[in-house]
């Protein structure tokens, strides 16, 4: 039975493998911690021509106080954690604009003394996302098409029946999000641990929105 060569001769061969196999990691890797391997890159799927973001204080339509201070928060600290963007309070490449509209509870099942056994929460939010390297009032990205107000009849003196002229592109309506969970008084789950769970979950699902399609 052969076994392999020790001392000197191991070490060239060891050499030689690992010389082999420096250009193939450097060629992999691409940018800070991004590899590509067989057509799997580990870089994250968002717009690196993006440098810096705005993030306002989302806007609350309900009667929650302070529900949006915990939403911006948790969007903040995902964009700082998932993108190479930075998040600024001036001058920005983008802005990301959010707006609560409700957060209702609902039981979903009540013991026998009518008391809450397990009930879950539902956050409904809207998404619009900016470009602000163009035009501030570019419209988002995203979202579906809506048709756009009819114009106002226009006179003309001299030619009443002149053709109205065509009405412009339409304009964006923002991406409507909904998260929801549910929480187990009897397990120790409370409102303030299943709004904060809420509140993560959303933040996550709005910063995913902004990945580049595949």
């Amino acid at each position: 039975m052969r076994t392999l060569a020790r001392g000197p001769a191991m070490v060239r061969w060891l050499g030689l493998m690992a010389a082999g196999l420096v250009p193939w990691i450097l060629g992999a890797c691409t940018a800070f911690d991004d590899f590509t391997v067989l057509g799997y890159k580990t870089a994250p799927q968002f717009d690196r021509s993006i440098r810096t973001v705005r993030v306002p204080i989302a806007e609350n339509k309900t009667f929650l106080r302070g529900l949006e201070f915990e939403l911006t928060e948790a969007l903040v600290k995902q964009i700082e954690r998932r993108t190479p963007w930075k998040v600024v309070q001036d001058e920005a490449d983008a802005e990301l604009r959010v707006t609560i509209l409700g957060m209702p509870k609902r039981v979903i099942l009540p013991n026998p003394l009518n008391e809450v056994r397990q009930a879950e929460l539902t956050m409904s939010v809207e998404v619009a996302w900016y470009d602000l390297r163009t035009d501030p009032q570019l419209p988002p990205r995203r979202g579906p098409q809506v048709p756009p107000p009819p114009p106002p009849p226009l006179t003309n003196a001299s030619d009443p029946l002149a053709p109205l002229p065509p009405p412009g592109p339409p304009p964006f309506a923002p991406i409507l999000v909904q998260r929801t969970v549910t929480f187990i008084p009897e397990l120790g789950e409370s409102y303030a641990t299943a709004r904060q769970k809420l509140v993560n979950d959303m933040a996550e699902q709005i910063v995913s929105l902004l990945e580049i399609p595949w």
